[in-house]
């Protein structure tokens, strides 16, 4: 990890300028050369006696001018002139031989790989085959959409057709929401912690997000009441079931406080609930409490196959729903009818169902070996998701933390990818153990997280 700090004295200006010609000058000189990482934006902030705002302006600044590049959960990069990777949370660097992958919360693939080859097959054969050759100008053929409000209903939702739209994904689920219910500007309320993909596209998207405190059930409602009063925010975002990093949980009294909040101040709601489809009817979602004013986003891609890139969204009626059909034809036209059609399959034959039963399953394996490693620091998870939430113990920061596991080959992600805003990114991890392709894989990566634990910030540095 490059141990870098600019020299700001002589430099006049506002201090975000200044920090950002510092970087340029170190670049120049060789400093900082191709692939060193600058330090951690609180962490800077904290050295120099700045706001956090002035680093993320200061960083904001040295990307424009194509110094640096950043990936979030990763850090931000010195680049080469001209190379001008790809910005933001969808910018993975890919894993270096032999590193284990943390970063990531996806589906388990074994078992669906295998239903798909039958599926494809079935599909060859199927009479409607032309049908799946052709554009779809209402996100989907009616089957595709009705299948996918069959698949909402299990959660207690109205649903068909009429008021269902099919996205590519919940992330262009959300996408697309936010471009029909929102303008450049405006606020949308948010969890204090909150999916690192759903920050980034209210960034490109030029939305102010406001941080909402959160407790061990997620928002707590009164603050969610004061950050609307304060702000005149118009909407809501959040994941109140199965609550991605932390694997918090709503509780029907909850939901219910948090519905009533939401009708008082006049929110719209986007829900964003891509893990519960494995739970059938255990917890009922947000939107079932205020269906007239909330939007409900979900995929198959936690729950059957992370490649099946097939989402839905769920308008409060046909009216609302047409205009989130406009941004799904605006942004990508349609989602691939044979995906909609393998989706629609698994559905309706029972595939689905069986397949979400299977990645409990499989994860209850892993959570298994988490608690054997991590027990004495408590991680948090839920059997229907895919990661571990673990705080972590002093006098461990989350940077340092996973500078050393990055060092010993293993990725993860820190609350600081999950910080919405200004709001304080706690020391704790997430810890994707889906991602590894065998058990075997998790186990060798929480070893050795479990043995930086033991020795301590420092512990494991070589010494001369």
């Amino acid at each position: 990890m490059t141990i870098w700090m600019p020299d700001l004295a002589g430099r006049q200006g506002p201090k975000y300028l200044a920090i950002a010609d510092a970087i340029a000058d170190a670049v120049t000189a060789g400093a900082l050369t191709d692939g060193d990482k600058l330090p951690p934006q609180r962490n800077l902030a904290y050295d120099l006696g700045v706001t956090l705002g002035t680093v993320t302006r200061a960083y904001t600044e040295a990307r424009r001018r194509g110094l640096v590049g950043g990936e979030v959960g990763r850090g931000t990069y010195v680049q080469a002139p001209g190379s001008n990777p790809p910005d933001g949370f969808i910018a993975l660097a890919p894993n270096r031989q032999g590193e284990i992958d943390f970063a990531h919360a996806a589906a388990l693939t074994a078992r669906p790989g295998q239903q798909l080859a039958e599926t494809l097959k079935d599909i060859a054969d199927s009479p409607e085959l032309e049908q799946l050759v052709g554009y779809q100008f209402d996100t989907g053929l009616a089957r595709h959409r009705d299948a996918g409000g069959q698949w909402l209903q299990r959660a207690g939702l109205t649903a068909s057709a009429d008021n269902v739209a099919i996205t590519n994904g919940a992330q262009h689920g959300i996408m697309v929401t936010l471009m029909a219910l929102a303008q450049p500007g405006d606020t949308i309320l948010a969890e204090a912690l909150s999916y690192p993909g759903f920050i980034q596209l209210a960034q490109q998207l030029s939305l102010r997000l406001e941080p909402v405190a959160m407790d061990e059930q997620g928002v707590i409602p009164e603050a969610l009441a004061e950050a609307q009063r304060r702000t005149s925010a118009r909407l809501f975002y959040c994941m109140p079931t199965i609550h991605n990093p932390t694997a918090a949980m709503a509780s029907d009294s909850r939901m219910a406080a948090l519905a009533e909040t939401a009708a008082a101040h006049d929110l719209t709601v986007v829900e964003d609930d891509v893990w519960s489809g494995h739970m059938k009817a255990q917890t009922k979602p947000l939107s079932t409490y205020i269906p007239e004013r909330a939007y409900y986003v979900t995929s198959l891609s936690k729950t059957m196959a992370g490649g099946l890139r097939v989402g839905y969204v769920l308008a409060p009626d046909a009216t609302h729903i047409e205009r989130i059909r406009s941004m799904v034809r605006l942004s990508g036209w349609l989602t691939a009818p044979v995906m909609a059609e393998i989706a629609a399959r698994w559905i309706l034959d029972g595939t689905g169902e069986a397949l979400a039963r299977w990645q409990i399953q499989a994860m209850a394996q892993r959570f298994a070996i988490a608690d054997e490693y991590l027990h004495a620091h408590k991680p948090v998870y839920h059997p229907a998701g895919h990661y571990v939430w673990m705080q972590l113990p002093e006098p461990w920061r989350a940077s340092d933390f996973k500078a050393e596991a990055e060092r010993r080959g293993v990725q993860l992600l820190t609350g600081e990818s999950f910080a919405v805003g200004r709001a304080p990114a706690p020391h704790a991890v997430r810890l994707g153990i889906s991602k590894p392709e065998t058990d075997a894989e998790v186990r060798r990566g929480l070893e050795i997280l479990s043995d930086i634990l033991r020795t301590g910030p420092g512990g494991g540095l070589d010494t001369v």
